[in-house]
């Protein structure tokens, strides 16, 4: 049986590090996809815990399909964290990706 937020045995938020060179080596696909599974466990655990998600994942998500020139992926990811319940505490980076996701169906409006 799997632990809910757990990825390949390690809770993930133990991924951070792994994420970040990922990127720094220029790795986007393997980064996306494992940002992808990451989401999925926080989605899990926050879901079955009762509590919100954290948005860095989504972030940097949004990121990647930014950089990537994929603006669906990036509307797409930035909709799927605003359906989620959100983590108490941070502010900044939901409000940065309200803003993000505003600027992007006003593009798609347009």
């Amino acid at each position: 049986m799997s632990k809910l937020g757990f990825v390949d045995g390690r809770h993930y938020s133990a991924y951070v590090v792994e994420v970040r060179r990922l990127k720094r080596v220029g790795d986007l696909d393997s980064a996306k996809e494992f940002l992808l599974r990451l989401v999925d466990a926080s989605e899990a655990e926050a879901e079955g815990g009762g509590w919100g998600v954290d948005p860095w994942y989504y972030e940097q998500l949004a990121i990647i399909y930014r950089q990537k020139e994929q603006p669906a992926d990036e509307l797409a990811v930035l909709e799927r964290y605003e359906r989620q319940a959100k983590a108490p505490g941070a502010v900044s980076v939901p409000l940065r990706l309200a803003k993000r996701l505003a600027g992007l169906r006003a593009k798609a409006a347009q």
